[in-house]
C-alpha cells in the first residue's frame, strides 16, 4: 500500500493539519507492530510521525527516539527492516511552498538512515512487493509528474513513466494523487491508483500500471472514472464512481 505523505502539510497549519498527521502517524505503526519486539537481526522497524512531522522510531525497551525532522509518513518495507521517508530541508518552515525533498531509508538494526535521493522534489515512496527497490513521484527531475525507482543503496536511479513525453501527450501517464493510496497485486506486480480530477468535485481516473521482473513498466491504461479502487481476493479491482450524482460501485477484471 502507497501511504499518504505528510509533505502534503507542510504548508498547512492549525488543528486540521495536526489531525491528519495524526492519522497518519498511527497508520503508518499499525503496519508495524506485529513482529517480534526483541532485538535481532530480523527484528521489525516500529516508526510513527509526529503531528509536527518528527519521524521517530521505538527500540525495543518501547522508548522513542527522534530519527528525523520535516518528514512525509515513513512506508514500512515488506520485511519489516525499513521504513522509507520523505525529507524536507532544515530550513524549510510551516506554510513555505514545497519545492524540494529527499528520500531516505532507515535501518531497523542500526537506527541509521541513509540518503538515497537528494536535490529535487522526490516524494511518495512505496517498496516493490519484494522490497528490491522504492517507486516514488517527481516532477522537477524533468518538468513532467513522473514515476521513478531507485535501490535503498542510491543506485539504479531510473525514470519508469513519462520518458521524453509532455502532460499534453496522448501517451501521459499520470502520477497517483497526492495524498491517495496505492495498491499492489504483488503476484503480479501490478498496481492500481487513482489520479486528480482537473474539474472539482469530479472523479479522478482509476489507473492500472503493470511492471515487469525488473520492475519496469510493462503497460499502463486507465479502468475509467472512478475512486477509492482496490484489490479484490479473485484478483479484480472494485472502485467506486459518480453516475449523474448517484455513486455506484465498479468491479473490474484486470488481465
Amino acid at each position: 500500500m502507497w501511504m499518504a505523505s505528510s509533505l502534503l502539510l507542510a504548508a498547512c497549519g492549525g488543528a486540521e493539519a495536526e489531525s491528519l498527521a495524526d492519522a497518519e502517524s498511527q497508520a503508518v505503526a499499525s503496519q508495524s507492530l506485529g513482529g517480534p519486539s526483541e532485538e535481532s537481526a530480523d527484528r521489525r522497524i516500529i516508526v510513527y510521525q509526529t503531528t509536527s512531522l518528527q519521524l521517530m522510531r521505538v527500540d525495543n525497551q518501547g522508548r522513542s527516539h527522534l530519527v528525523a525532522e520535516r518528514t512525509g509518513a515513513p512506508v514500512v518495507s515488506p520485511d519489516g527492516n525499513r521504513a522509507a521517508y520523505a525529507k524536507l530541508p532544515d530550513g524549510h518552515r510551516p506554510g513555505d511552498l514545497v519545492r524540494s525533498s529527499d528520500l531516505y531509508v532507515l535501518n531497523a538494526n542500526s537506527g541509521k538512515s541513509t540518503r538515497v535521493t537528494q536535490g529535487f522534489d522526490d516524494s511518495e515512496p512505496v517498496w516493490t512487493p519484494d522490497g528490491r527497490v522504492v517507486l516514488f513521484q517527481s516532477t522537477s527531475r524533468t518538468g513532467v509528474p513522473s514515476l521513478w525507482r531507485v535501490k535503498q543503496n542510491g543506485k539504479d536511479l531510473t525514470q519508469l513513466t513519462n520518458v521524453g513525453t509532455s502532460q499534453f501527450s496522448s501517451a501521459y501517464i499520470p502520477n497517483p494523487a497526492l495524498g491517495g493510496t496505492v495498491e499492489w497485486d504483488a503476484d503480479r506486480r501490478i498496481i492500481v491508483y487513482t489520479t486528480t480530477s482537473l474539474r472539482q468535485g469530479e472523479d479522478g481516473e482509476v489507473r492500472i500500471i503493470a511492471f515487469d521482473r525488473d520492475y519496469d513498466v510493462a503497460s499502463a491504461y486507465s479502468l475509467g472514472k472512478g475512486s477509492e479502487a482496490s484489490w479484490t481476493e479473485r484478483g479484480t479491482v472494485v472502485y467506486s464512481r459518480n453516475e449523474g450524482g448517484r455513486v455506484v460501485t465498479v468491479e473490474a477484471r484486470v488481465p
